[in-house]
């Protein structure tokens, strides 16, 4: 068995992937046996060729499969045989030192089954072209501090994802988090180094684009999935009160709606009227906070996207994640 495999996720991201293998490349230069996976998501431009030409195993999920970043990373981990996992997606960069402590603190304690650094958001110019970051060097030696999730750039260890289950191939989002959860209700821990581990090239959070294509990408749907995945389960309550952000919005949308209905029917507006006051209030509040009333409508947006995907989510049917068809195209192996 391999000591590292980096399972690196893609879709449509020819415009990062040699620069993301190339530090994944140098990255895992000191360690002693490692394998890199890419597995892609039916991309339609030339990921799959450039990738082609690095010694990297490639694997590409079929048009005709539910495509979720999920999915891949459960590919990757059946695909591979390491002990330790890291998991990236296709529009990162991995700083270079960073592997070397991790392994460092994975192999110090047993107990430690996940760990994670700091993720550096970085623009994506309008060409959708990327300079290579002239600050991408090694970092200090970062603080391990504990941690209740990870995000996509995480390492994982194998025995504790075969104890545990490995990512629900099914949701389209908040797939890292369910699984997190499930690490530490087996009594495993989550560490976070602050040190830079890798660059993430992605559009601001904070934009009207981003949230549509948020949007349109299902990503608001992982909550009302999870929710149905541990109806009745132990673990519901502690998703609900850690991921459950669209609860607070949603219950304040139903109390207005609720206001409405009633002053329609008692012809009284002084219920609806003040439930319009309060979020008057707030808009304007939140606005002077982050000093923008676009930051501010884009923030409600966002909210009611929230409130409609978990709803969505919860509607979807919870399909077991062992039936997720295994049947993918091997693009490249290496011996």
């Amino acid at each position: 068995m391999k000591e590292l495999a980096i399972v690196v996720i893609t879709k449509n991201q020819d415009w990062n992937i040699q620069r993301l293998i190339e530090s994944v490349l140098l990255g895992t230069a000191s360690v002693s046996s490692s394998e890199i996976v890419v597995v892609d998501s039916a991309s339609t431009d030339k990921t799959v060729d450039l990738a082609k030409k690095y010694p990297v195993n490639i694997l590409r999920l079929r048009p005709d499969m539910r495509l979720t970043a999920a999915a891949g990373r459960s590919m990757g981990f059946k695909y591979s045989q390491s002990r330790y996992l890291l998991f990236l997606d296709g529009d990162m960069e991995l700083h270079p030192g960073w592997l070397e402590r991790a392994i460092q603190v994975m192999e110090g304690d047993p107990t430690v089954a996940v760990v994670t650094g700091d993720v550096i958001d970085l623009p994506i110019p309008a060409d959708g072209c990327v300079a290579r970051a002239s600050t991408l060097r090694a970092a200090a030696v970062g603080e391990a501090i504990e941690a209740p999730i990870c995000g996509g750039a995480a390492m994982y260890r194998r025995t504790v994802m075969e104890q545990v289950g490995t990512f629900n191939p099914y949701l389209y989002a908040d797939e890292e988090p369910e699984l997190c959860l499930r690490i530490r209700h087996k009594g495993y821990r989550i560490i976070h180094i602050r040190r830079p581990m890798v660059n993430h090239y992605t559009e601001p959070n904070e934009t009207l684009s981003s949230v549509i294509s948020r949007r349109r990408r299902n990503f608001y749907l992982g909550c009302g999935q999870n929710i149905r995945y541990h109806a009745g389960t132990e673990l519901l309550w502690q998703y609900v009160k850690e991921r459950g952000f669209a609860f607070i919005p949603g219950v304040a949308l139903m109390a207005g709606l609720l206001s409405l209905l009633w002053s329609l029917t008692t012809h009284q507006w002084l219920w609806f009227g003040s439930w319009c006051l309060l979020i008057a209030v707030f808009v304007a509040s939140d606005a002077r906070r982050k000093h923008s009333f676009y930051r501010t409508i884009v923030s409600l947006i966002k909210r009611l996207f929230s409130i409609e995907g978990t709803v969505r989510g919860l509607l979807l049917k919870p399909l077991p994640p062992e039936t997720y068809p295994a049947s993918l195209d091997v693009i490249k192996r290496l011996d």
